[in-house]
């Protein structure tokens, strides 16, 4: 019998506790039902619909989104059937378990708001950039922005305040090696064994686990693709906030992933100003 090293059994264990995460820790009612309604393959988006209008902080952000300018949606929408309809059922589910899993988190608020709004920044960004290259829907590109860091709030879930002595002040392109060195797996890693158990669709999943390195995502075009356009949304929101740009190996593997989806400087300088534009619906959506 193969022995496994203490590596590979600490990643075991930490697998273990992220997909027992309903049997392991309190969470809200809520997102217990939604989590049981998404991993039941029978279930509807009607199904779905009928667990969130009994909370009305989740209805009223599933009802902003579809009200959002990013859809350009020219119709008053006012209830949460009519969102489910616009929006459909992955993006109905991408919503209400990202919306739940950062509400059931507690602690730190400052970490879990700032979390919450680079999530929500991403997943518009992300919108942006599917739109100005046209290789992927701009809704599923949404969809994956806004779960890419999910496995962040778990972690901090499961591990509290020791996650963020581990993390604290980490450079973007250096948090995953300290979370696989402290915890056996890093976030990108732990959100798509999450969004996995629970049937979200495999490019989404794979466009979680590589967001930080889209090179290394197998599988079809489409694929690789929503990893690089998640990869260049997170960078988008994140530059800007960082001390320093990055060292020119950084900003020659920037330049060969935005080469890879065909985005220039000039389509990259026009995502960072819409996102501008659209700073005040962002921080409406997250701060509500």
């Amino acid at each position: 019998m193969e022995r496994k090293g203490p590596d590979e059994r600490e990643r075991e264990k930490l697998r273990e506790k992220v997909e027992s995460v309903l049997k392991v820790y309190t969470i809200p009612v809520i997102l217990k039902k939604i989590l049981e309604v998404v991993a039941d393959e029978r279930s509807s988006v009607s199904d779905l619909v009928e667990v969130i209008q009994h909370d009305q902080a989740l209805s009223t952000k599933i009802v902003a989104t579809a009200n959002t300018a990013f859809y350009g949606f020219r119709r008053n929408i006012s209830s949460i059937p009519s969102a489910a309809v616009t929006l459909g059922f992955n993006m109905v589910r991408s919503l209400a378990v990202s919306v739940s899993v950062f509400r059931c988190a507690s602690g730190d608020l400052a970490f879990l708001k700032r979390l919450w709004e680079h999530s929500f920044e991403t997943a518009v960004a992300a919108g942006l950039v599917a739109e100005r290259t046209g290789l992927v829907r701009k809704e599923d590109a949404f969809l994956a922005g806004l779960i890419h860091d999910i496995g962040r709030a778990i972690l901090y879930q499961i591990h509290g305040e020791k996650y963020l002595r581990v993390t604290w002040d980490a450079a973007e392109d250096a948090l995953p090696e300290k979370e696989a060195a402290a915890f056996g797996a890093d976030h990108s890693v732990v959100g798509a064994w999450f969004v996995d158990k629970y049937r979200f669709p495999k490019e989404c999943v794979l466009a979680i686990e590589h967001h930080h390195d889209p090179e290394n995502c197998d599988g079809a075009r489409s694929t690789s693709v929503m990893a690089a356009v998640v990869y260049l949304a997170d960078r988008i929101s994140v530059i800007g906030k960082e001390q320093a740009p990055g060292d020119e190996a950084t900003k020659m593997r920037l330049a060969a992933i935005m080469e890879s989806v065909y985005l220039d400087e000039a389509g990259l300088n026009e995502v960072k100003e819409s996102l501008s534009e659209m700073s005040e619906m962002i921080k409406d959506f997250y701060v509500s």
